[in-house]
C-alpha cells in the first residue's frame, strides 16, 4: 500500500509538473512578445486600410505638369507628386532635375462616402537624407462628385459644362477649373498654385466614375 501511494503522488507531481511547465514557458514566451511590441513601430497606412471604407465611385487624376518649382538641390529639383484621399496614398514617378517637370501620369483613387479632400503634396527626391517639401495643395472633390452623379444617365453625345471652381485671390485656383460632361465622361482640368512654399503650380486633370457606372 505504500508503494502504491508512493507512486501515486509521484504521478501527481508528474502531472503536476507537465500542466505548470507548459503554462510557465507560454507566459515566459507572452512576456517576450510584449516586450518585442513595445519597440516596433507603429503600422504603416496603406490602401489595405481603405478596404474598411464604403465607396462611391473612382477618381482618376491625370498629373500633367508642375511650373516654375522651387529649388530644393544646387540649381535644380527631382521632384514627384503623392496623391492621398482618406487613408490611400498613390505617387508619381520622380523627374529628375527639373524644375518644370512633366509627367502626364494617370492615377486612381476611390473615393470614400465622406469625400474628404484631395490632397496633392510636391517632394524633391534625395538619396542620402529625407525628401525635401516642395508645397502642397486640396482639392474639393464635391463638385465634380455630384456633377458625375447627375450625369449618369446623360447621351453618350451630350457636351456641356457642369459647373467650374472659379479662380480668386481667396483661393489657389490660378484659373477657373471648369468641369465639362463630354463622351459620358465628367472632367475638370485645374491648375493650383502650391501652398506652404515660395513658388510652384501644379497642373492636373480629373474624372470622377460612379460605382454604378
Amino acid at each position: 500500500m505504500e508503494s502504491a501511494s508512493t507512486n501515486t503522488a509521484t504521478m501527481d507531481k508528474k502531472h503536476s509538473n507537465s500542466v505548470l511547465m507548459p503554462s510557465i514557458s507560454h507566459a515566459f514566451r507572452n512576456s517576450w512578445k510584449k516586450k518585442d511590441n513595445e519597440h516596433k513601430p507603429p503600422p504603416k497606412t496603406s490602401n489595405s486600410m481603405a478596404g474598411m471604407v464604403e465607396f462611391i465611385g473612382l477618381i482618376k487624376v491625370n498629373v500633367v505638369k508642375g511650373t516654375n518649382l522651387a529649388v530644393r538641390d544646387m540649381m535644380t529639383s527631382d521632384p514627384y507628386v503623392i496623391l492621398s484621399l482618406g487613408n490611400q496614398s498613390v505617387k508619381t514617378r520622380v523627374i529628375k532635375s527639373s524644375l518644370n517637370p512633366v509627367w502626364n501620369e494617370k492615377l486612381m483613387l476611390s473615393i470614400p462616402s465622406n469625400m474628404p479632400p484631395l490632397r496633392l503634396t510636391v517632394y524633391d527626391r534625395d538619396t542620402l537624407k529625407a525628401d525635401d517639401f516642395m508645397g502642397d495643395a486640396e482639392i474639393d472633390i464635391q463638385p465634380l462628385v455630384s456633377a458625375a452623379k447627375a450625369s449618369e444617365n446623360s447621351d453618350v453625345n451630350d457636351s456641356s459644362t457642369q459647373g467650374k471652381w472659379v479662380a480668386s485671390l481667396e483661393n489657389t485656383v490660378v484659373k477657373d477649373g471648369v468641369i465639362t460632361l463630354a463622351k459620358g465622361t465628367v472632367k475638370q482640368e485645374i491648375a493650383l498654385k502650391l501652398q506652404n512654399v515660395e513658388k510652384g503650380i501644379l497642373q492636373i486633370e480629373l474624372e470622377c466614375v460612379p460605382l454604378t457606372q
